[in-house]
């Protein structure tokens, strides 16, 4: 269960409901700053959510933007078409660190991003985003010909809640990334806790063929192995 912070103000709001993200079973947090905060409260926030990632053992990614990921000691980052590569973002955070990198369902993208030395890739949207209201949304086929090309994990992201995650873990994704389902929601816990039943529920439908296999599925990174956990 992966979540995707959008932008609250005060930052302590923000911090509130990551909090309850974990609680409701959130095993990786990204912090997205799109330019939203000056940079007082973009540290405020940044440090904040490391405090919580150790209290609650969760991993926490920042988005595209390593030399920061670097500064408030993240555990890695994800990057896009538009930000540093990912061997970039590998130099900058150290070999130890995660790399994500969002791919937009071409061939190809994902045998880049593994020899670039990403440790998952993303993509998305496969439902309307509230978060990326433009973006084009994919057809299904293209999440079935992600997972079936990549050698790494792969995770579903844009416009996913409690009524979807089934169907994308169906699938075969090793995860789903979620943004205003439990940003904006009233109960965030419940949120969290609701999009997770309904991804493992969708995981025990999974065909044996379409499963993320083991040796590639790295949610949390070899690189990283202490108090990691599977991504639900």
């Amino acid at each position: 269960m992966y979540l995707v912070t959008s932008p609250k103000r005060p930052v302590s709001a923000l911090l509130t409901i990551v909090a309850a993200a974990f609680e409701g079973g959130a095993s990786i947090v990204q912090f997205r700053d799109k330019g939203e905060y000056p940079h007082a409260d973009k540290m405020e926030v940044g440090r904040g959510i490391r405090a919580l990632c150790d209290r609650h053992e969760v991993l926490f990614l920042v988005n595209d933007d390593p030399e920061f990921a670097r500064q408030i000691d993240a555990d890695g980052v994800h990057v896009g078409r538009d930000d540093p590569s990912p061997r970039i973002a590998r130099a900058v955070t150290g070999p130890r660190a995660i790399v994500g990198v969002t791919v937009y369902g071409k061939p190809g993208e994902e045998d880049a991003a593994a020899e670039a030395g990403a440790d998952y890739v993303a993509v998305g949207p496969f439902f309307p985003s509230p978060t990326k209201p433009s973006e084009p949304v994919l057809r299904i086929r293209v999440l079935d010909a992600v997972v079936r090309r990549s050698r790494l994990p792969v995770f579903a992201i844009g416009g996913i809640n409690a009524a979807n995650a089934g169907l994308l873990a169906r699938h075969g994704v090793a995860g789903v990334a979620v943004v205003s389902a439990i940003m904006d929601a009233a109960d965030p816990r419940g949120a969290t806790e609701a999009i997770r039943r309904s991804f493992e529920a969708g995981r025990t439908q999974v065909p044996p063929r379409t499963r993320p296999r083991r040796k590639r599925a790295r949610e949390e990174s070899s690189r990283k192995h202490t108090h990691r956990q599977t991504v639900k």
